[in-house]
Parts: structure tokens; C-alpha cells; sequence
């Protein structure tokens, strides 16, 4: 006869097992009951290879039956009782989260596998590594450009945990200052084949140190930058411009006001936790909202306007007209344009800055009004900033997530974007230098077409 202990045993096996096979036999049972084929069977269809059984374990964990009903439920409760906030975002210091990817890449830059959120990493040629790749592709895009008769400058930014290291981990206390970030070295390599970059690494910890941190260059419980870090980053790159004489030949001064903005963090919606953006509160901060007061208000594209152009029709062949291009991501979009309602709103009154040209008319109020219907508020982003940090108008095509390919693509589509361009400035998250939404992939341009420059 089986002692208590040993019943007590098989029992906790038995029900292990239950519970194991369970998931997956209802699954089947609800498939065969909607007249669907069976998910399960798909791993037979395709050559076992590591890419192909993860891409199955992904499909398997999309099409789960309890995806919107269970697993909310227990990640709220995993966060609850554990502080588990999933796969995407990772637990700080003091409420800070960090985007997870963002933080494998600075640890393991080159794991060559796709991430949690089915990002492809950049596969290099054989005996090449990954960031040989991605110098590639950015060297064929300058001479392209080149051969348009138009320069490049890179701009990748910094994630969140490389210049707040300290944020993520008390061992970095008083060490944030000595960090390095992988994209140093692709920096490193992009000198040396010519390219000319910004290093927004060492002007980010330069800013951190003057400023003390306050206000801090990133948004507490979101992956992007706080007003102030978009500000440093814009100067940071005006600056540049400067120093290489690829200024327009006409300076232009620009209209401002200070719009102070409730942001949510974008890191607690990835949780999938139902009130996890009750655990991490909406943050204050004040924006420079740019204006042009004489031709149209806000620097964001008309309805209808071309693609990577906020100019109205009647600024085209007049010395206003952009020579620069911005390629960005999500760090050029926020601030800049409308975004969910769930992120935030417009809080408080605004104080705009006089202006000699703006004519006497109820523009401040209209534009007041335009700024909350747009939230965030519109016209407050890296390529606004930028614009009045040279006084001169700046063009911009984002795509989030898509700064490593995307971007490029769009402009294979539509040449024509590049017409009357002297300077393109292409910036993107350095976590793209490895899990970027597309890879790294080479996008020829057309030829360029006989025009004078």
C-alpha cells in the first residue's frame, strides 16, 4: 500500500500533467469546434530549423484561446503580487521602466535571433557581423544620396538605459558616466568610412550632468525622450550642421510658446496588465510648441499635403522652401503629431513669444485650440525643434519602428521627395542597430534625374 506522501506525490504529477496537456487539448477542442484548421499541426509543415520553431511558438502564443481573456488577467495579477511587468518592459529604479529589447541589445548585441516582439535582427553576410551590416547599408544610402548630389548626416539616439543606466540598476549608481553603449563603436566604424554622425551619447551625458538630471532627457515609464532630451538632440544636431556648412542660405526666425503636456507612458500599455497605467502616473512636461507665423501655424503636414513635406503650396520656389529632410522614427513622431487620447492631453494654459511678424489677427487662440485638438501637442518634436534651432525649414518622413528600412522605401516610391534636398539627416533608435522592424535591407533609389543643385 502507497504511503500518504507518495499518493500526495502522483497526485501533484498527475494534476502537473493535467494541467499541462489541458491547454493545449482545449485548444484543438475550440479549433475543431469553429471549423478551424488545427494550429498545432503546423510545426509538421515546415523543416524544423530554430527560425521556424520559433516563429511557430510566436503564432502558437498569438492564437491561444485565453490571449484576451486569461492572460490579461494573470499578468495584472503576476504585476500585482510579483511586480512581473511581462516581456516587453522591464522594472527601475524609483518607477522608471525600460523597454526589455532595448536593454538586450545594449547586453547581447549580437544575438542573432528575433526578439519577443517578433522584431527581425539584422543578418549579416557569413564572416560579417552585425554592425558590418548595418555601416553597409548606411554607406550605400550616403553614396546614393551622393550621387544626388545630396549629404548625409546619422543620428542615431540613445535608448533610455544607456544614459540612465543607473535608473536600472543600483550597481550603476555613480558609474552611469563610464557606460558605453554598442552604437559607440558603430559610430566608430562609421568615421572611419567617412560618414559624418552625431554622437548624442556623450551630448546626452554632458546635458545629464549639467542639468543634474532635472528635467530628466526620458519620459519615466515610456521608451522616448522628455521635451528636454528632443531639445538637447536638436541643438546637438544643428550644431553639427554648422560645423559642416550645410546651413540653407536663408535664416529664418521662427515663433514659439510653451505648452505644458500630461503624458502617459507608452511601456505600461505593453504590459497587457488591465490598470497598469494606474501603477505609473502620467508625467508633466512643458514642450516648445514652434510656429511659423507667416505661413501656416503649426509645422505639421497639411491635410492631403505630399508625403515628407509640411510646406503649404505657396511656399514652393521661394527661399523658404526645405533643403533638409528628416528620416526618423517614433522619436521624430512624438510631440510632433496627433497620438491616442490614452497617452495624454494638453494641460494648462500656454504662453506663446512675441513676434514682429505675426499679424494682428486671432491666430493664438485658433492655434490654442488646434493644439488641444491635436494633444501632445503637435509641432513640439525633433523636427519642429530642429527647424528653429537652424531657422530654416526642415522636411521629415516618420515611420515607427521603421527607421532602418521603411523610410528608405518610401523614398524609392517617391524620388520626387528628394527634389530641391541638399541635406538628409537620418535618425533612428539605436536599438534598430539590431532589431530593427525590417533589418537593415538594401533599398536602391532611382537614378537621379538631371537637375541643378
Amino acid at each position: 500500500m502507497k504511503s500518504p506522501a507518495r499518493r500526495s506525490q502522483m497526485l501533484l504529477t498527475l494534476g502537473f500533467l493535467a494541467v499541462i496537456a489541458g491547454v493545449p487539448a482545449a485548444q484543438i477542442a475550440i479549433e475543431l469546434r469553429r471549423g478551424e484548421p488545427v494550429q498545432s499541426t503546423d510545426v509538421f509543415r515546415c523543416p524544423p530549423t530554430a527560425e521556424n520553431l520559433r516563429r511557430f511558438e510566436h503564432a502558437l502564443e498569438d492564437g491561444w484561446w485565453g490571449q484576451e481573456t486569461l492572460r490579461p488577467r494573470m499578468q495584472q495579477f503576476l504585476l500585482a503580487t510579483l511586480g512581473d511587468t511581462g516581456a516587453k518592459a522591464l522594472a527601475g529604479r524609483e518607477d522608471w521602466l525600460f523597454y526589455r529589447p532595448g536593454v538586450r541589445y545594449l547586453v547581447e548585441p549580437n544575438r542573432a535571433e528575433r526578439d519577443d516582439g517578433g522584431s527581425i535582427w539584422v543578418q549579416p553576410p557569413s564572416g560579417e557581423t552585425r554592425r558590418d551590416s548595418v555601416v553597409a547599408a548606411i554607406v550605400r544610402f550616403r553614396d546614393q544620396l551622393a550621387q544626388r548630389g545630396i549629404q548625409l548626416l546619422v543620428v542615431p539616439i540613445p535608448g533610455k538605459a544607456s544614459v540612465y543606466p543607473d535608473m536600472l540598476s543600483r550597481r550603476a549608481e555613480g558609474t552611469w558616466r563610464d557606460f558605453r553603449s554598442p552604437t559607440e563603436e558603430l559610430l566608430e566604424e562609421l568615421e572611419r568610412r567617412g560618414v559624418n554622425a552625431v554622437d548624442l551619447f556623450a551630448v546626452f551625458r554632458e546635458a545629464r550632468q549639467a542639468a543634474a538630471s532635472d528635467p530628466a532627457l526620458y519620459l519615466a515609464s515610456d521608451t522616448h525622450w522628455t521635451p528636454a532630451g528632443a531639445k538637447v538632440a536638436a541643438d546637438a544636431v544643428a550644431q553639427r550642421l554648422r560645423q559642416l556648412d550645410w546651413l540653407p542660405e536663408h535664416p529664418y526666425k521662427y515663433a514659439g510658446r510653451t505648452v505644458r503636456v500630461r503624458r502617459s507612458g507608452d511601456l505600461p500599455g505593453m504590459m497587457q496588465a488591465p490598470g497598469a497605467r494606474e501603477w505609473f502616473p502620467a508625467e508633466i512636461v512643458e514642450c516648445r510648441q514652434v510656429l511659423d507665423p507667416l505661413h501656416g501655424g503649426l509645422l505639421v503636414p497639411a491635410a492631403g499635403g505630399r508625403e515628407g513635406t509640411y510646406m503649404n503650396e505657396h511656399l514652393v520656389d521661394t527661399p523658404m522652401e526645405a533643403s533638409l529632410l528628416v528620416l526618423g522614427d517614433s522619436f521624430s513622431r512624438i510631440y510632433q503629431f496627433a497620438e491616442p487620447a490614452s497617452l495624454g492631453e494638453v494641460d494648462g494654459p500656454t504662453t506663446s513669444e512675441p513676434s514682429q511678424s505675426e499679424p494682428p489677427d486671432d491666430r493664438p487662440s485658433r492655434e490654442a485650440a488646434t493644439a488641444k485638438r491635436r494633444l501632445l501637442p503637435g509641432s513640439a518634436g525633433f523636427p519642429s525643434l530642429l527647424a528653429d534651432a537652424l531657422g530654416a525649414a526642415v522636411d521629415y518622413i516618420v515611420s515607427d519602428g521603421g527607421a532602418a528600412t521603411d523610410v528608405r522605401r518610401r523614398l524609392s516610391v517617391n524620388p520626387a521627395i528628394l527634389e530641391r534636398k541638399r541635406v538628409v539627416i537620418w535618425e533612428f533608435a539605436e536599438r534598430d542597430v539590431a532589431l530593427g522592424k525590417e533589418g537593415w535591407r538594401d533599398v536602391p533609389l532611382p537614378s537621379a534625374p538631371n537637375q541643378s543643385m
